[in-house]
């Protein structure tokens, strides 16, 4: 009887274990948790950001963008699905393509692993962190934490990043692969809030603003999102600021002076704003600040006001030319400096990871260490915010198990 262990009981591997059941083999799951998929059960704020009806290779990054391609080619969008729909999981569609359980809770998800992995006798081993993997032509021995050792046939590796360790995430998985040889970038957190260290916006706290973010590097663009913008008690948070974090972040890690810009009317151009602006001055008694409350939640106008360098507590009549160009361009183009990148304590994934490069992408087999596959986060792939990670684990995790 062929013997397969499966490090992690994520995404990845509970995928990998469906896929490699079956035909006399014995599947072993190893997870260091008392419970499996705990990092499913935050995705997506609870609800599981299953997938993206939007799966191409250009939302994904890493040193291979080929990589990414090859693997979807294999394992595609349309698989998961059907996947899932078997499994008694349909998916609902919501905005930018975002793919859910039709139920809304992660906990579907993991409560139907759970059904499976005992339904095709997966030997699931909670709480059992793999310390050490040895190598021979033979096979593999897996050391545990506590002394145990298990001698298999095949080892799939999908123990998962070290982004978010309040989910259980840590460097494992990168040190077991680094220990039978493969080469690692060295990790980095990505898809998590940015700070500003502008100490006026921390006014701001806990206003949500439907916004326009560019990053600019030296007046390049590099990357440009719109959607719910969070003001937070450090900087920005919310699906827009996750969205351009990895270029800010990316930008800083490589000593550019990055810059975030932030238009909080992304409807209207600058002509439409500046005469909504004259409008709302037309009352010359009115305060600066105070007029602007018609467009503005409480706090942001004079907050908005002090950044352009305008007196909120100014009568509209004061007002010069200058000062209402001042308004109306921080208005439309807030411009921030974004200061030291948040670590892997809030962020949803990591880029760097095992080199594809050693990695064959039909079956994700390693090219230099046979009958040994590394999937899913583990890997120097990182996709953009909105299911795209998810989707490279299953994909990643199919593959690797029905290559058993």
């Amino acid at each position: 009887m062929k013997r397969i262990a499966i490090i992690g009981a994520g995404a990845s591997g509970l995928t990998a274990a469906c896929y490699a059941s079956g035909d006399g083999r014995h599947v072993l799951l190893f997870e260091k948790q008392k419970k499996i998929g705990r990092k499913l059960l935050v995705t997506g704020n609870g609800r599981c950001n299953i997938s993206n009806r939007n799966i191409i290779a250009g939302h994904y990054h890493g040193h291979n963008s080929r990589f990414v391609d090859a693997v979807f080619s294999r394992f595609s969008l349309q698989d998961t699905i059907t996947f899932f729909e078997e499994l008694g999981v349909p998916f609902i569609e919501e905005d930018e393509g975002r793919l859910y359980p039709a139920s809304l809770q992660a906990s579907t998800i993991t409560k139907v692993f759970q059904y499976e992995l005992k339904k095709r006798n997966v030997d699931l081993q909670l709480h059992r962190r793999i310390e050490r993997i040895e190598y021979e032509e033979t096979g593999f021995t897996l050391y545990t934490a506590g002394a145990e050792e298990h001698r298999v046939d095949s080892v799939i590796l999908a123990a998962g990043s070290c982004a978010f360790p309040p989910a259980g995430a840590s460097n494992i998985g990168y040190d077991l692969a680094r220990s039978l040889g493969h080469r690692v970038y060295e990790p980095w957190p990505v898809i998590l809030p940015v700070t500003i260290p502008l100490k006026s916006l921390h006014q701001l706290q806990g206003i949500k603003w439907d916004a326009a973010i560019r990053v600019e590097v030296n007046g390049k663009e590099q990357e440009r999102s719109v959607g719910e913008l969070l003001f937070t008690a450090y900087g920005i948070s919310g699906p827009v600021s996750l969205n351009v974090s990895r270029s800010v972040n990316a930008a800083v890690i490589a000593g550019k002076s990055p810059v975030v810009i932030i238009d909080l009317y992304p409807s209207m151009s600058g002509d439409d704003l500046a005469r909504r602006l004259d409008r709302l001055w037309s009352d010359g008694g009115k305060k600066t600040g105070f007029s602007l409350l018609g467009i503005m939640k409480e706090r942001m106008p004079e907050v908005l006001c002090g950044i352009a360098g305008v007196d909120p507590e100014k009568r509209v009549a004061s007002l010069t030319p200058a000062d209402k160009e001042k308004i109306a361009g921080t208005m439309k183009n807030l411009i921030l400096e974004p200061g030291k990148p948040r670590g892997f304590q809030e962020a949803v994934a990591a880029a760097g990871g095992v080199d594809v490069d050693e990695i064959d992408p039909a079956t994700m087999e390693s090219k230099l260490v046979r009958n040994l596959y590394i999937t899913g986060e583990l890997l120097d792939v990182d996709g953009d915010s909105g299911g795209y990670n998810l989707q490279f684990a299953w994909s990643t995790g199919a593959i690797a198990g029905m290559a058993q």
